[in-house]
Parts: structure tokens; sequence; C-alpha cells
């Protein structure tokens, strides 16, 4: 190989990479989920998004948490029919009174998440600050 052919390989990989990971991190802005939502359930929930994990403490009680209070941790897929789905599992901790754990599966759609399936109470969640 020719000392000269080098750099110029070198930068159109960097290049080609750099617009993967610019087009990356567009989408990957676009569908954080990261900020605190509330539950038609009146809990308030404070939602960590790292791609493609999902992680939320939920607290009853518009934010008290006397009833219950869970963590969750999940993690962020598409369907088959392009449909973004966050499956994980909850577990309720000693801050309130209840005891459950279980899974859960949502669905998102913009700043709205709709229960699936799971053993929670809420069935659609609203973002109300980023």
């Amino acid at each position: 190989m020719y000392y000269n052919q080098v750099p110029m390989l070198t930068h159109w990989r960097h290049m080609h990479d750099w617009e993967s990971f610019v087009d990356a991190q567009v989408t990957r802005q676009e569908a954080d989920m990261t900020g605190i939502w509330r539950g038609n359930d009146g809990g308030v929930y404070y939602i960590r998004h790292d791609d493609p994990h999902v992680w939320w403490a939920g607290f009853s009680d518009n934010g008290r948490g006397q009833h219950w209070t869970h963590v969750f941790h999940g993690m962020r897929m598409f369907d088959e029919t392009g449909s973004e789905v966050i499956s994980g599992n909850w577990a309720d901790v000693p801050r309130g009174t209840n005891r459950g754990s279980g899974t859960l599966v949502v669905t998102r759609s913009g700043d709205r998440l709709t229960k699936v399936s799971g053993g929670i109470g809420a069935t659609t969640w609203q973002r109300i600050r980023y």
C-alpha cells in the first residue's frame, strides 16, 4: 500500500462513520422518553431513557408514594408493524405499602404510553415535563 493512499481511505471511512453516528443521534434524540410522566392512576413516574434501556420510579398519590412505589426496567424495541414497544419488569419497593411485582408491556406514541399487558394500575401515561 502506498503512503499517500492511507489518509484518503482513513478519511473516507471516518466520514462515513461520522454520518452514521450523526443520523443515530438525531433518531435517538427524537425518541428520548426521559422526563416526568403522569399516569391515569394518579401516579407520577420519573423516566430515564438510555436507549434501548428504559428505567423509571413510579410514586402513587400524586408523587408522594404512600400507597405504592415501584421501579421498572425495560427495553425499547419495535414490533413487526414498526410500533415502539417497551417491555420489562417492575417491583414495588418499601416506600409504599404494596408488595407486588411482575412484567409490563407498553406501547409509545409521542408523549403518550399505553399499557398492553401487566399488573400495575395505570393504563396510560402522559409526559408532563422533559
